[in-house]
């Protein structure tokens, strides 16, 4: 069953991250504020109720992780702001750790070949010469 599985299953996209840089977080004392207005007095409470770990809302709360977009809807279900103003509990913060430009990631749908190189690019280069290699062995 598992083979067949593996057979049929499309394979995911990775993309690169658009803003490595950037984090989406909670504004300041916003978790707070959420559970009061839920009702939940612990992190553990909240964490229950949205179906993740005690120590991710701790992360959130604090700002150093970003928000995923599973809390983002599941806040916004048990907060009934579906259509409303959602966003107004978050914001976007600069992590303080820039990526080069160079850096491979901004590179990488180029490597898997999902985004062609430009026409006189050295990386092009580069790549024929793996490729090259790849058919000789």
């Amino acid at each position: 069953m598992f083979k067949l599985n593996g057979i049929f299953r499309k394979s995911k996209s990775m993309l690169p991250n658009p803003a490595p840089n950037l984090k989406l977080v909670f504004k300041k004392w916003e978790v707070a504020r959420i559970k009061h207005i839920k009702g939940w007095r612990t992190d553990g409470e909240m964490a229950a109720a949205l179906g993740i770990t005690r120590a991710y809302v701790s992360m959130m709360s604090k700002r150093r992780v970003s928000v995923s977009h599973n809390v983002i809807l599941r806040l916004a279900y048990l907060l009934g702001n579906l259509r409303g103003s959602w966003w107004v509990h978050y914001e976007i913060i600069d992590s303080g750790e820039p990526v080069d430009p160079n850096h491979p990631l901004w590179n990488q749908e180029k490597y898997e070949g999902r985004v062609p190189y430009s026409r006189f690019s050295s990386n092009a280069e580069m790549r024929k010469k793996d490729y090259h290699v790849e058919m000789q062995t």
